[in-house]
């Protein structure tokens, strides 16, 4: 099947951005832990401080499995608490790029 990439879309709650970026900055130091993980991003919307985006990019399924039951995911829920307003997963195949 080949590499596995992952666009999340965060929306937070209004004066909350800082709490994602910190939980971001915090899961970020564990990603050396997780075997397969080619990217990890996250991005802040420019016209709208409280929309943040994560482009992720996986070796393959595993490592994206892995990634959902590993340190960074449980850092990260446990650093973004009641900041979240709503969250979506797309899931993809890189098709140009991504090499």
């Amino acid at each position: 099947m080949g590499k596995v990439s992952i666009i999340a879309t965060i929306k937070v709650k209004d004066g909350r951005g800082d709490d994602i970026i910190a939980a971001f900055a915090k899961g970020a130091e564990l990603l050396h832990t997780e075997p397969g993980t080619e990217q990890y991003v996250l991005h802040r919307n420019q016209n709208d401080p409280n929309t943040f985006y994560v482009t992720e990019l996986y070796t393959d399924q595993a490592a994206v499995d892995a990634h959902m039951a590993g340190q960074v995911m449980a850092a990260l829920g446990g650093g973004l608490g009641d900041a979240v307003e709503s969250f979506d997963l797309q899931f993809a195949n890189p098709v140009v790029g991504g090499d």
